[in-house]
């Protein structure tokens, strides 16, 4: 499986009132209850794909030290390699990574909190974990989502 991962607002919360915690690495503290969530899904072959506007800002193997500071268990992380373009969402970036890399939507689940995601077709749609930002990932947003092996 395929997880598009999000950072602010899915593993940190993304609350302008309070304080994000950073690590020595100098990058943010994920949340506990997010890790948890991550690590709870079972398929061993799970490749994190960032979608984060901070995909750019780390090498593949420094996101790999920083997952594994963090204790997120996965078998690969790589990153939408598509430029940063502030006249593309999040939703068209996403749509265009799959279809370019020809993967099949019953191999995706996407992890964010960018409202442009409800835009999907039908097919991602249901595979769209959105979370609340100011909240983050957490055991509670994943109640609809039967289809996920926990």
């Amino acid at each position: 499986m395929k997880i598009f991962l999000d950072i602010d607002g899915v593993m940190v919360h993304n609350n302008p009132y309070k304080k994000v915690d950073m690590e020595e690495d100098g990058f943010y503290t994920f949340n506990t209850a997010a890790v948890e969530v991550i690590n709870s899904f079972t398929d061993d072959d799970i490749e994190i794909v960032l979608s984060t506007s901070h995909r750019f800002r780390f090498d593949i193997q420094e996101w790999k030290d920083i997952f594994q500071r963090r204790n997120i268990k996965c078998k690969e992380i790589s990153i939408i390699d598509l430029e940063l373009n502030s006249k593309v969402s999040r939703k068209e970036e996403i749509e265009k990574w799959i279809e370019e890399n020809k993967i099949d939507h019953d191999d995706v689940l996407i992890i964010d909190d960018d409202k442009s995601l409800n835009g999907l077709s039908e097919n991602l749609k249901r595979r769209l974990i959105l979370t609340d930002p100011y909240i983050g990932l957490n055991k509670a947003v994943l109640q609809n989502f039967q289809f996920l092996s926990r």
